[in-house]
């Protein structure tokens, strides 16, 4: 019988779900629920989190955002047709206002204010009060128009309001003064010289012929009169408060997308004429097909649009957008298009608004996850296929309700289907998985903290000093994969094991094993306490104050085996972290038939 070199786990590599298990690196898991991987490749059991308030009932939440407006933090969510403020020094709710009891609701600001997406209308908020419905900025659609009508057009009718502004040049001889258009619903503000005229008073309107007509005639001069009509389209302001998705800023402008009734269409706000873009101006006729798919997501990355539809084969599933400009033949005006151009014609994205950006690179959900990486021919992006190592998982789910979240702070992309979290801890390169009694429907960091909403009308924040998932134990369990330690055709013996632990104020791990000829063995439990006031119980009390490492020896018996697999639990309230797994094993003869 040989010595062969002890077998030392000091690097935890990830769930590995690879359907041969016995090709498992040294580190990785063939199973793997509720211990993390941590940045120095050690096993740390999953920390807890707790409820921020009282359900608000069998509700999902609907959506969540947190940020700061004029200077001060503000945490608001969407639950059961009603818009909250959190505080999350009080935990109490404070009642903004109605929406549509719609599932999602996107939340975004800009302008110093949150814009909310019901899937029915669109709000807003500025920080205090209740929201406010969007009624839509007023576009200039012309200017230096004479009497007569024309004039040199400048802003585009906005989706969101009938309502529009026509500028004239009075000639102090007309008193008939043509709009662009006619038949009109309303005349709304009618100023000559900046002054406010009264209807009847000072001027009569022609509601059919979109004339107005002055008792006395506007004097010479630029851009003097000014009129301002309603003529409502009733099929333009669905167009923008049906979609369900913000898809972020790119080139000053803002993106919405995720109306069904145009599931292919994306929306492009304006640039007024005081040079900003408004969330509150959507140009009729600027939006843009992509193709005949469903646009699931919108992304920038560097100085280009990605984005992502259900495509098949038959035409690009993902695209990229760029800023093209060109002068107007008849205004003159420079104009700003964004054209799209095909990237991939396999590969697309089929959960709605779930494209985090990891480093730079988009992780987008096919058939599995894929992180889009540039390459040196400009404008090309390979579509690496992340999700290998999880994959046997993925392969029966519907992808198309997953949730997602960078949560930055601590480097891991999380991936949601149902209560089983998939987390890549992409600073280590490793995989490891989450299982929770509750069932998120949206997540979202706050301060660093990761919180989520659930399908029963209450938020949970997750945080280290939590013991439970709100109440309820957490179940840690370890599966190393079956290993033959290099050589498969030899018999191992395996008489001793060193597990060395990090010490905490209480905790423990319990260690069993299994081999190709048995799947039970004792239990052998590495236990540690220091010594505290909080936590002392006199029934296991001693002095220890060591906070060192803690190995610990344990005598097992594991002879003429060929496979070994390691299993660790935790499975009460205290936490544990593994920082080193040593097996010496010596060889023996050659492996038996055992038939």
């Amino acid at each position: 019988m040989s010595q062969m070199n002890p077998v030392t786990i000091d690097k935890f590599l990830g769930v590995n779900k690879s359907e041969t298990e016995t090709l498992l690196q040294l580190g990785e898991a063939s199973e793997s629920s509720n211990w993390i991987i941590t940045d120095d490749n050690k096993l740390s059991k999953m920390f807890g989190y707790t409820k921020l308030f009282a359900s608000l009932g069998n509700h999902k939440i609907n959506g969540m955002w947190y940020g700061e407006l004029s200077g001060i933090p503000h945490f608001i969510f969407s639950c059961n047709g009603h818009l909250y403020e959190h505080n999350l020094t009080t935990h109490a709710n404070t009642d903004l206002g109605a929406i549509a009891n719609t599932y999602p609701t996107t939340i975004f600001a800009n302008n110093n204010s949150v814009y909310i997406l019901d899937g029915n209308n669109y709000y807003k908020w500025t920080g205090s009060g209740e929201i406010l419905l969007v009624v839509g900025y007023t576009p200039t659609v012309a200017t230096a128009s004479p009497p007569t009508g024309g004039g040199t057009l400048l802003e585009s009718i906005n989706y969101l309001t009938g309502q529009k502004t026509q500028k004239f040049s009075g000639n102090n001889d007309a008193t008939v003064y043509q709009l662009l258009e006619t038949n009109i619903d309303s005349v709304d503000v009618v100023k000559v010289g900046g002054v406010e005229k009264t209807v009847t008073t000072d001027y009569t309107v022609n509601l059919t012929n979109g004339t107005v007509t002055f008792v006395v005639k506007p004097p010479t001069g630029v851009n003097n009169v000014e009129i301002t009509w309603t003529k409502v389209d009733a099929a333009d302001r669905p167009r923008i408060t049906k979609c369900k998705w913000f898809g972020g800023i790119y080139y000053s402008r803002l993106w919405l997308f995720g109306n069904p009734d145009y599931k292919n269409t994306r929306f492009v706000s304006g640039i007024t004429i005081a040079g900003v873009s408004d969330p509150e101006y959507w140009p009729k006729f600027a939006d843009s097909n992509v193709g005949k798919y469903e646009i699931t997501d919108i992304k920038t990355q560097y100085d280009k649009q990605l984005i992502w539809t259900t495509g098949d084969s038959s035409e690009a599933s993902a695209w990229y957008s760029t800023n093209e400009t060109y002068t107007d033949g008849n205004s003159g005006l420079v104009v700003t298009i964004f054209p799209v151009y095909p990237i991939n014609a396999k590969i697309g994205h089929v959960a709605p608004g779930q494209v985090q950006i990891i480093n730079n690179n988009p992780f987008t959900i096919w058939k599995g996850i894929y992180q889009w990486v540039s390459t040196y021919v400009m404008n090309e992006k390979n579509a690496e296929w992340m999700s290998k190592r999880i994959q046997n998982d993925l392969d029966d789910l519907d992808l198309s309700k997953a949730l997602t979240i960078d949560w930055n702070e601590r480097g891991i992309y999380m991936l949601c289907v149902g209560k089983r979290i998939w987390c890549y801890n992409y600073r280590v390169d490793a995989w490891y998985i989450l299982d929770i009694p509750h069932t998120p429907t949206c997540f979202l960091a706050v301060d660093g903290k990761l919180c989520f909403g659930t399908d029963n009308g209450t938020i949970m924040r997750f945080d280290e000093s939590l013991p439970t998932y709100d109440g309820e134990k957490i179940t840690a369990v370890w599966k190393m994969g079956f290993f033959n330690f290099g050589v498969d055709w030899l018999r191992k013996f395996i008489q001793r094991m060193f597990v060395s632990i990090l010490p905490y104020t209480k905790t423990h791990i319990d260690i069993t094993y299994e081999t190709d000829l048995s799947n039970t063995s004792d239990t052998y439990t590495a236990s540690y306490g220091l010594s505290n006031f909080e936590t002392w119980d006199f029934s296991d009390f001693d002095f220890s104050t060591n906070y060192s490492p803690q190995p610990f020896k344990f005598k097992i018996r594991a002879k003429k085996i060929d496979y070994f697999k390691l299993v660790i639990t935790n499975d009460e309230t205290d936490t544990a972290t593994v920082l080193s797994i040593t097996i010496p094993v010596r060889t023996g003869g050659e492996i038996k038939n055992r038939n």
